[in-house]
């Protein structure tokens, strides 16, 4: 059967046929007659999920209906539709207008900051600058450091702060350029005198500018903005360079985004009035050859050595060199030289340890030239850390890494032979450098025959004195100590890589095999207690010192015996008067007889020193009696192995 059509068509009879629709859905809704319950009652008995689903049933076509409309506004018919592009592009115009507006009013105008040789953009909207006043060092007790002279040219130290915003500020440092070119571990100990153990740094990097280097730093230290405030983490980037006589620094404060912008204005237009031609942190790494990994496993086991002194009343880094560490105490082996020269020694030095093979190392800790073991003669010194970086008293013990120490090579050495130095080049600052060489022969003091120094081509250069040289095998041959350069027989320049052997600090080493404690005045390496207090009554001792493989005499052995209850663990060459009872040193003939008596009965720890031997300390190796004889061999002769 067809559909039938109304006069206007098809739509026509739709509408038509749906009253009739109506009228059979409403009878389809009626309830049944012999239904028991009335329609209102199913309503309310329909549960939650009925009725989410009845209403998702109505929401569909009404979301269909609203697309529909839309689409027939927005369609070619809709009066709108020949405008719309139009509408668009003017509302883009203005959006952009606006934003354009906006960013001028926002962004402070800028200008030109030009003093002293450095040259940059910054914001024009700062407060006037205030001086920054200067920090007393926190290693060693010194004077305040006096202000500025009005009018002085340097150090230039300054403040800027935004009007803006309280927190951002910008710091501007220009003085002289340092002695020592060892940029960034001089940066890095200024931080760490300025902010102490609140401190932590980022990696460094250089940046290019105009073709000129700038070491770019990150860091992160707690401050309080008024006194007796909680103390909260700021965050900082320093920019800074030398040319050829200042050093620049600019360091920039705030929140981290402000930071960056500001970074982002300020680094690109930055000018000096002169370049230096050499770069900031040369890349050691590129530089150093192929090595096995006996020599590598070692790395950890050298130091650089940072020689730092009160300038002004400012702790300023004056100079630096390697060392190696030949304790598990921290007791570190260099060159005298590094800290200093003749009588004068420098005020503190600091200690960098191993990071990684790319990378600067990093400051740990701290102690004196002054109270460290010296051999001016022999151009060696054995240090150890006794302060951290905040000046109070620290032990290599309390925690951190470990200190890997370097054992000495067993056999001799012969020309010809590969040699391994370690250490870090002072221009620069950059990570450890590894330098390759041959034995060339052996030299004296003088340049004449002799074993003084070992004689090797490795190109030795400032900031390698002090390090380690090594084996193949690893193990440790000498110290690096000087270049020498000389005119050959035929006119052209000879230049010699001088290292002293480990043979040389045999005194040194066993002062480490002892045990010590820095303590100021005590520089002397001969051992021996010079005010005690003897005991009235007791036993006499005496007995032979001997070589261990030969049975020869061994001449000048210091044989002390401790007093009870000290261990030796408790050892120190530093306090042999609180700890000695009795003592004597042997004579040609190996024969020692102790000059103070041993009181009766007790149990004694026994200690015996001399050069080129490995020291004997025995605990509990005297035990006397009442019975025991007034004078008396304990063990009839004390046998020593050589080193």
């Amino acid at each position: 059967m067809s559909r039938p059509e109304g006069p206007d068509g098809p739509e026509a009879a739709d509408a038509e046929t749906a009253p009739a629709a109506a009228a059979a859905d409403d009878a389809a809704a009626e309830p049944d007659p012999a239904g028991s319950m009335p329609l209102a009652a199913e309503d309310d008995d329909e549960t939650l999920a009925g009725r989410a689903w009845r209403r998702a049933t109505t929401i569909g076509p009404a979301v269909a209906d609203v697309t529909r409309h839309v689409a027939h506004a927005l369609g070619p018919a809709s009066p709108y539709h020949r405008h719309d592009v139009i509408v668009i592009a003017l509302a883009a115009a203005v959006v952009a207008a606006a934003g354009f507006v906006h960013r001028r009013l926002v962004e402070p105008p800028l200008e030109v900051f030009e003093t002293r040789g450095l040259r940059f953009t910054r914001p024009a909207t700062w407060l006037a600058p205030e001086e920054v006043a200067l920090v007393s060092p926190r290693l060693i007790a010194t004077e305040p450091p006096a202000p500025r002279p009005p009018g002085g040219e340097l150090p230039y130290h300054v403040v800027y702060t935004s009007t803006l915003d309280p927190e951002v500020r910008m710091e501007v440092r220009i003085e002289d350029a340092p002695t020592w070119r060892n940029i960034l571990a001089g940066l890095e100990l200024d931080r760490r005198t300025r902010w102490g153990e609140l401190y932590g740094g980022d990696p460094s990097r250089v940046l290019t500018i105009a073709g000129h280097d700038w070491l770019r730093t990150g860091f992160r230290y707690a401050h309080a903005a008024e006194k007796d405030d909680e103390p909260r983490i700021a965050h900082a980037v320093e920019l800074a360079t030398v040319d050829r006589t200042r050093l620049y620094a600019i360091t920039l404060h705030g929140p981290p985004r402000r930071v960056e912008r500001l970074e982002r204005m300020i680094a690109p237009s930055l000018r000096v009035a002169s370049h230096t031609g050499m770069p900031l942190v040369p890349h050691s790494s590129r530089l150093s050859p192929s090595y096995p990994p006996s020599v590598a496993r070692h790395f950890p086991s050298t130091v650089m050595v940072v020689v730092a002194d009160v300038v002004d009343g400012r702790l300023r880094a004056v100079g630096g060199g390697s060392g190696a560490v030949v304790g598990a105490d921290g007791s570190i082996l260099t060159n005298h030289h590094v800290l200093g020269a003749g009588n004068r020694l420098h005020d503190v030095f600091v200690i960098g340890r191993f990071v990684a093979i790319d990378q600067p190392p990093r400051l740990v800790c701290a102690g004196r030239p002054a109270a460290s073991k010296l051999q001016p003669e022999l151009d060696l010194a054995l240090i150890k850390c006794d302060l951290d970086l905040d000046g109070r008293p620290w032990s290599p013990s309390l925690g951190g890494p470990l200190w890997p120490a370097l054992i000495g090579a067993r056999g001799e050495l012969s020309p010809g032979q590969r040699l391994w130095v370690l250490g870090y080049p002072d221009v620069g600052g950059g990570s450890l450098r590894i330098l390759q060489g041959l034995v060339e022969g052996f030299t004296s003091e003088d340049g004449t025959m002799g074993r003084d120094y070992i004689k090797t081509d490795a190109a030795l250069s400032h900031g390698n004195s002090g390090g380690p040289v090594i084996d193949d095998a690893g193990e440790l041959v000498g110290i690096a100590t000087a270049e020498r350069r000389r005119i050959g027989a035929d006119g052209t320049m000879i230049r010699d890589g001088l290292v002293r052997p480990l043979a040389a600090a045999s005194a040194l080493l066993a002062i480490v095999r002892t045990g010590w404690t820095p303590r100021l005045g005590r520089t002397s390496v001969e051992l021996e207690p010079t005010a005690i207090d003897a005991e009235a009554e007791g036993i006499r001792i005496s007995t032979r010192v001997v070589d261990a493989a030969n049975s020869q005499p061994v001449a000048n052995a210091l044989l002390m015996v401790l007093r009870p209850g000290v261990t030796p663990a408790q050892v120190d060459v530093n306090r042999l008067d609180d700890l000695v009872i009795a003592w004597g040193r042997s004579g040609a003939s190996g024969e020692v007889f102790l000059r103070q008596p041993v009181p009766t009965p007790g149990t004694y720890t026994v200690m015996v020193i001399v050069d080129g031997y490995v020291p004997l300390i025995g605990g509990d190796a005297l035990r006397l009696a009442e019975g025991t004889p007034p004078y008396y061999d304990p063990w009839g002769e004390v046998r020593l192995e050589a080193q």
